[in-house]
C-alpha cells in the first residue's frame, strides 16, 4: 500500500503532510456527549461486501483540454481529461464543448464517449435541436464514470506546480456553471443527487491558504473546528456537499439524451483516422484516457483507484476523507451502497480488484467506526 498517493483538492497537496495512519488516530475519552452521538457507524466487515471496481482516471497534469481545433475538414472539439473531477465538472466544461461545437452550424455532431462528458455534451447538444450520435464501445453501466465516487468536489485534475494562470482562471467559471447545473437535479430522486455531511479529518491543524474550488460559497456550513470532531481527530473541516449516484445518476442522464433525440453507436476506434473518417464534420472528443492513442497526448496518464461496495445502510448521512501514512481513506453512502475506498496510484493500468486490497480497505475503515462515539 506504500505506493498509494493522496490526491484530494485541486491541487492541495495533503499528502505532503506526512500524515500519520488512521490507526493512531486519537480517541480522547470525553464526559459530555459528541454532537455526532446521532451519527451510526458503518457495517464494514467482509460479510458485507458485495464487489470492488477498480478504475482509471484520466489525469492531465496542465489540466483537461477544452478546445477546438480543425483537422482537414472536420472541426474537433477536446472534452477530456478530468483526472478525478470528471463528474463534478462535466456541467461545466461539456456546456462550453457544447457552444464550440455548434459554431461551424453543422446539423449532424458525433460525440466520441459515453462517459459523464460525452452524455452530457450529447444532451446538450440534442437539446439545441442538433442531430447527435455518441460513437462508444461501452455504454453505462461499464463506463470510467459508473466507477467514481462523485461527491461534488473538482478534485485530482491537475498539477499545481505547472499548471497555467490561464488554466485557473478559465476553472473558476467551469466549476461554478458546473455546480450551479447540479443544483437543479437535487432530491430529484432519480438522479441520484443529495446533500450529506462531509468531513475532512485531519491529525494536526491544517490553516488552508486557498478556497475551495471554485470559491468557498459553493459549499454550505463550511467550517473548521479543532474539538469534538469525527473519530476524535484533532482537526475537522466539515461542510454539506452534493453526493452524485452514478448508478442512478448517468443511466437517466442517457435517457434524457435519448429522448432529445440523440441516437447510440457501439463502436470501437484504434487510430485518429478512424475517427476522421466519421461522416460528421464536428466531433466532440470525450475519449478520456482514449485520447492518449487517438489523438496523440502523451501528457495523460492514469491514476487507478480501487473502491468496495458493501451492502447500504439507509441510515448513513455522513461521508469522510481521512489522510493515512499509506494514502486515505474515504467513505461516501448511496442509496444502494456504502462505497469505501482510498488508492490513487500513478501509471497503473490494471482494472482488475485486489483481494488483500479490499480486506485492507475494510479494515481500515472499520477500526474508524470502532472509533464513533454514540
Amino acid at each position: 500500500m506504500n505506493r498509494r498517493e493522496l490526491l484530494i483538492g485541486a491541487g492541495y497537496g495533503i499528502g505532503a503532510l506526512s500524515l500519520a495512519s488512521c490507526s493512531t488516530a486519537p480517541s480522547a475519552i470525553q464526559s459530555k456527549p459528541s454532537r455526532y452521538s446521532h451519527y451510526q457507524p458503518i457495517k464494514a466487515s467482509m460479510r458485507r461486501v458485495t464487489h470492488s471496481v477498480v478504475g482509471l482516471r484520466p489525469f492531465r497534469p496542465e489540466g483537461y483540454r477544452l478546445e477546438a481545433e480543425q483537422l482537414g475538414n472536420k472541426t474537433v472539439v477536446h472534452n477530456y481529461g478530468h483526472g478525478g473531477g470528471g463528474i463534478s465538472l462535466s456541467w461545466g466544461t461539456s456546456i462550453v464543448a457544447a457552444q464550440l461545437a455548434s459554431k461551424p452550424l453543422s446539423r449532424d455532431i458525433a460525440v466520441l464517449g459515453s462517459g459523464v462528458m460525452g452524455i452530457t455534451t450529447a444532451l446538450l447538444l440534442a437539446q439545441e435541436g442538433f442531430s447527435v450520435t455518441i460513437y462508444a464501445e461501452d455504454f453505462p453501466p461499464h463506463t470510467t464514470s459508473d466507477i467514481a465516487a462523485a461527491v461534488w468536489l473538482p478534485s485530482s485534475y491537475f498539477d499545481r506546480e505547472i499548471v497555467s494562470d490561464k488554466f485557473l482562471a478559465q476553472d473558476t467559471h467551469i466549476i461554478r456553471g458546473a455546480f450551479s447545473r447540479f443544483l437543479t437535479y437535487v432530491n430529484r430522486p432519480k438522479y441520484g443527487v443529495y446533500w450529506h455531511n462531509y468531513h475532512l479529518l485531519l491529525p494536526e491543524v491544517r490553516h488552508f491558504k486557498r478556497p475551495l474550488p471554485g470559491g468557498n460559497d459553493l459549499y454550505p456550513e463550511l467550517a473548521a473546528s479543532t474539538e469534538d470532531n469525527l473519530f476524535g481527530y484533532p482537526f475537522q473541516s466539515y461542510m454539506k456537499a452534493l453526493l452524485i449516484d452514478p448508478m442512478l445518476y448517468l443511466p437517466a442522464l442517457l435517457q434524457d439524451a435519448l429522448l432529445a433525440g440523440a441516437q447510440l453507436k457501439q463502436t470501437t476506434f484504434n487510430n485518429r483516422d478512424e475517427v476522421l473518417a466519421l461522416k460528421e464534420k464536428v466531433i466532440v472528443n470525450c475519449t478520456g484516457l482514449g485520447a492518449s492513442k487517438l489523438f496523440d497526448d502523451t501528457s495523460m496518464y492514469p491514476i487507478q483507484g480501487q473502491m468496495t461496495h458493501l451492502l447500504p445502510q439507509p441510515e448513513i448521512n455522513y461521508s469522510y476523507v481521512v489522510p493515512t501514512s499509506e494514502g486515505y481513506l474515504y467513505m461516501f453512502p448511496r442509496k444502494g451502497a456504502i462505497v469505501l475506498g482510498g488508492t490513487a496510484v500513478k501509471h497503473a493500468y490494471g482494472t482488475t480488484p485486489d483481494e488483500q486490497l479490499t480486506k485492507d480497505l475494510v479494515a481500515g475503515h472499520a477500526n474508524l467506526a470502532s472509533k464513533l462515539r454514540l
